[in-house]
C-alpha cells in the first residue's frame, strides 16, 4: 500500500494508547495494522536505552526526505514517542513502535512484515547485572504506583458510569441524532465504513496532557460542550452516522473512559469536532455547539445536587490516580538513569544511521 489522501490531513501527533479506568489500554493493532503499513520495525530495549531517540532521527530523516510523519507520543510520558507512521506518495508505508511493555508487540509474520530491532545490543550486560537487586526494587515500586494509580481509575469510571445513568434519561436523543445527521450531510458517501484510532488527550506520569494537533490539520471544526455529558452523545451519534455512510473517521477516544469518543476528524472534508478543551486556529471556521437545549431542563434539574456530588468524587479519584502516576515517574526516571549509564551510545547511533541509510535508500 502507498500513501493515501488520507495522509493530507491526518493530524501529526497522537496518542495510540491510554492510561484508563480499564487499565491500560492499547490501540497499537489498529493503529499499525498490516493493512495501514507495510513494513513494522518493532524496537525492543529496556527504559532509557534511546528508543524515542532512535525514532526521532527516523523521523528527522523522513522529513527530510519528503515522508509525512505521524508521532504517537507515549500515553504516559508525553516527552518520548511510542511509534511512528511514515508515508509518502509512491512510496511503501513504514511503522516504527516501541514494543516494550506496557505496550508489550510480539511479531506475528516476523521477517515476512515484522522486523525485530534490539536495542539490548547496545547495553553492558554485566553493569546492568550489578545493579540487579536496585533495578528490581524499582521496578517493584513502579508496578506497585501504577497499580494504585489504576484503582483510582477505576473507581473514578464508576463514577462516570453513575452520572452517565443519571443524566442518560434526560437526554432528547432522537434531537441529537438528527443533529449528527445534519453535522454529517457533506461527507462523501464511502464504499466502506473506517474508523482509526487517534487519542487527543492523556493520563501520564506529568499529569492531564492534551494535544492540539486535531485543530491544526483541521478546516473545520466543531466545539462540543462537556457539560452533562451531552458532547459525547453527539459524538456517539456521528459514529453510527458513519457507519451507516461508510465514512473514514479518526477517532479519538477519552483516555480515561475509553468507550467515551471526545474527537472525530474526518480526512475526506477535514471536519473536526472535539468535545470539551481545544485550542481554534484562526484561520478556519469555528462553531462552538451548545447541547443544552437537546436535554430536558426539568429534569437536569432534579438531579442536579447528586450528579455534583458525583462528578466532584470522579475528579477526586482523578486527582488521587494523576498523584500515583507522579510517584510512578520517579521510579521511571531512575530506572532510565540506570540504563543509560550501561549504554554504549555511540555504537547505538551509528546504528541509527545506518538503518536510516537503509531504510530511505
Amino acid at each position: 500500500m502507498t500513501s493515501t489522501t488520507q495522509d493530507t490531513y491526518l493530524p501529526r501527533q497522537c496518542f495510540a494508547a491510554s492510561n484508563s479506568c480499564k487499565g491500560f489500554k492499547n490501540y497499537y493493532g489498529e493503529v499499525f495494522a498490516d493493512t495501514r503499513v507495510d513494513r513494522l520495525y518493532v524496537i525492543k530495549g529496556g527504559p532509557g536505552t534511546g528508543k524515542s531517540h532512535f525514532m526521532r532521527t527516523v523521523a528527522r530523516h523522513a522529513r527530510q526526505r519528503d515522508y509525512t510523519v505521524v508521532e504517537y507520543l507515549c500515553s504516559s510520558d508525553p516527552a518520548s514517542l511510542d511509534g511512528l507512521i511514515l508515508s509518502r506518495q509512491g512510496y511503501p508505508t513504514v511503522g516504527v513502535i516501541d514494543g516494550t511493555p506496557p505496550h508489550g508487540y510480539e511479531p506475528t509474520l516476523p521477517g515476512a512484515w515484522e522486523d525485530i530491532l534490539n536495542l539490548g545490543a547496545f547495553w553492558d550486560f554485566r553493569a546492568l547485572a550489578g545493579q540487579r537487586e536496585t533495578v528490581a526494587a524499582l521496578v517493584k515500586q513502579k508496578s506497585v504506583a501504577y497499580a494504585n494509580a489504576y484503582a483510582a481509575l477505576s473507581a473514578a469510571g464508576c463514577m462516570d458510569a453513575i452520572a452517565d445513568a443519571l443524566t442518560i434519561p434526560c437526554v432528547a436523543r432522537d434531537r441529537i441524532s438528527a443533529l449528527a445527521n445534519r453535522l454529517l450531510r457533506d461527507q462523501p458517501r464511502g464504499k466502506a465504513y473506517s474508523s482509526i484510532p487517534a487519542l487527543r488527550r492523556g493520563v501520564s506520569m506529568a499529569g492531564k496532557h492534551t494535544l492540539h494537533s486535531y485543530e491544526a490539520a483541521a478546516r473545520h471544526l466543531l466545539i462540543a460542550d462537556e457539560g452533562y455529558g451531552m458532547g459525547y452523545r453527539l459524538t456517539e451519534a456521528m459514529l453510527e452516522v458513519s457507519l451507516a455512510g461508510g465514512h473514514e473517521v479518526l477517532v479519538s477516544y477519552h483516555p480515561v473512559y475509553p468507550h467515551k469518543v471526545d474527537g472525530l476528524f474526518y480526512p475526506a472534508t477535514g471536519l473536526c469536532v472535539l468535545v470539551g478543551d481545544a485550542e481554534p486556529p484562526e484561520n478556519i471556521p469555528v462553531r462552538s455547539l451548545s447541547l443544552r437545549r437537546y436535554a430536558d431542563a426539568k429534569a437536569l434539574r432534579a438531579i442536579r445536587g447528586e450528579l455534583r456530588r458525583t462528578l466532584s468524587l470522579r475528579e477526586q479519584l482523578t486527582d488521587t490516580a494523576l498523584r500515583h502516576l507522579s510517584v510512578a515517574s520517579t521510579h521511571h526516571f531512575e530506572l532510565e538513569k540506570i540504563y543509560a549509564m550501561s549504554m554504549d551510545f555511540a555504537a547505538k547511533e551509528a546504528f541509527t544511521e545506518r538503518f536510516c541509510e537503509g531504510l530511505f535508500e
